[in-house]
């Protein structure tokens, strides 16, 4: 080979070589910006097991979409996954509408998508109570959701707007979970009880013997929101997956199983009904087992 051509095959390679490092350092710069694998946290509406298998597929049909492995994550109480989402230790977040406001605000989320379902509560008794409106439940024990829980919030604060405040204002006896609240009215240990409706479906089509007496006005149900450590254009991505997933049939069997009809856009805006709820830090009261 001469020197000329010695020099050409050098330089050849040298350009080939310098392109494609210089080709995996990009890729992987752009890997890096989005992470190798992302946490998306739920917040603890159930049980940890229960909560896992329910949106289990919705972070599968995120993951297959957005092309990342995405881990599943939650906690054990409201304050601790308020404080976790505090610390940005989510990159995706599904949590309540007041505290999407909370997190919204501190400008390190931004709101992309709300389910095509509005939060609604209702105030149940046994069906063999003798209480049929609201004011009968002056001065009675009602048990509700955990205090920070936004169906605990609304449904006190509708009482209130009743005329049920101050001396006429419930007992009101917090529990872990819905199904826990509407469980104390069948064993007469509260008089009534504020859950949410689905608690409330799945109950009567199980033939538990409640009674709907009236209805907290709805507002913006759960929001999806992602961590302002992403790009604005990944953020895009997590709310159009969201909101393409009722147009396919993948996305529909996801949903299904999640137990939402779809996902409409959303931004801070839409959860300003849900403002006066928001809470100041996270509520550290505990629940009766």
């Amino acid at each position: 080979m001469t020197s000329p051509n010695k020099y050409k095959f050098f330089l050849g390679i040298f350009i080939f070589i310098f392109s494609f490092s210089h080709s995996v350092s990009i890729k992987a710069e752009e890997l890096n910006q989005e992470q190798l694998s992302l946490k998306m946290g739920v917040f603890p509406i159930v049980s940890g097991v229960a909560l896992f298998k329910r949106f289990a597929p919705l972070k599968d049909h995120l993951s297959k979409k957005l092309g990342v492995e995405i881990k599943l994550e939650t906690a054990s109480n409201f304050p601790t996954f308020v404080s976790r989402t505090a610390e940005q230790q989510y990159d995706i977040v599904i949590t309540a509408p007041h505290f999407s406001v909370l997190a919204a605000d501190s400008g390190d989320y931004q709101i992309v998508a709300r389910p095509k379902r509005d939060l609604i509560s209702l105030i149940v008794v046994a069906k063999t109570s003798p209480i049929k409106e609201l004011s009968q439940l002056s001065g009675k024990k009602v048990a509700t959701p955990p205090v920070p829980a936004l169906t605990t919030r609304s449904g006190k604060r509708y009482f209130e707007q009743k005329g049920l405040g101050g001396k006429n204002k419930p007992d009101y006896l917090a529990y872990k979970s819905h199904n826990a609240a509407y469980q104390s009215v069948l064993i007469n240990n509260t008089s009534a009880a504020i859950v949410s409706i689905n608690a409330v479906n799945k109950a009567l089509d199980k033939g538990i013997p409640l009674r709907i007496i009236d209805k907290v006005p709805a507002l913006p149900a759960m929001a999806t929101l992602v961590s302002n450590k992403h790009s604005n254009e990944f953020a895009a991505k997590v709310e159009s997956v969201l909101v393409s997933m009722d147009t396919t049939n993948e996305g529909r069997i996801a949903l299904k199983k999640v137990g939402f009809p779809g996902y409409w856009s959303a931004r801070l805006k839409d959860y300003e009904p849900v403002r006066p709820y928001k809470p100041s830090s996270p509520d550290i009261s505990k629940p009766k087992q």
